[in-house]
């Protein structure tokens, strides 16, 4: 198997499209399945990754003009609190969540042997981990009830690029290996 050190890089979150999501975003809530490009075959990580959409989408309902409006100065205070509040539920959802499944993702790679075989690859993978990990952190950290709007668009971002990147890149080489024909874990 050829690795490829492929990381996440905050510093690219601006360039993550908006439209691509978009499309993902309503193809789930259309549909209520993960769109075909992301779905890995294994049921728990596919489960998850339906309800990191479900993120997403009520993330983008928070404000309704998330992509135009720069900050939340032109909001009564009570609706720029109401939104604070909604955006620190979903963070500490959105937390809970990325660590539950960041630990099942690292335990396939352990109990389907990947680790061992190919310690470079789940490296890289869990390096990614680690850092979609820590810009939630930041996000968290810099949240204030003047620049909401600008969270939402941060997080925004940063999900739409795992979306798109880490779950076709690191999820889809996790999910081959397992689903090899000598694999324990083909059939979950």
């Amino acid at each position: 198997m050829a690795w490829q050190s492929v990381v996440f890089d905050p510093s690219k979150m601006a360039s993550a499209s908006v439209d691509v999501s978009s499309e993902l975003v309503a193809h789930w809530l259309a549909n209520g399945e993960l769109p075909p490009a992301l779905v890995t075959g294994h049921k728990l990580i596919d489960f998850e990754h339906c309800f990191l959409l479900s993120i997403i989408a009520d993330l983008r309902r928070v404000c309704s003009n998330y992509t135009g409006q720069s900050d939340c100065g032109t909001c009564s205070d009570d609706l720029q609190g109401q939104c604070e509040s909604l955006v620190v539920g979903m963070l500490g959802d959105l937390f809970a969540f990325i660590l539950d499944h960041f630990k099942t993702e690292e335990a396939v790679m352990r109990e389907s042997l990947l680790l061992m075989v190919d310690r470079n690859i789940c490296e890289a993978h869990m390096e990614d981990h680690a850092a979609i990990s820590s810009k939630v952190q930041e996000i968290v950290s810099s949240l204030d009830s003047r620049h909401v709007v600008a969270r939402i668009r941060e997080l925004d971002a940063l999900l739409t690029r795992w979306l798109v990147n880490h779950i076709a890149l690191h999820d889809q080489i996790l999910m081959r290996w397992i689903s090899r024909d000598d694999s324990m874990h083909k059939h979950l």
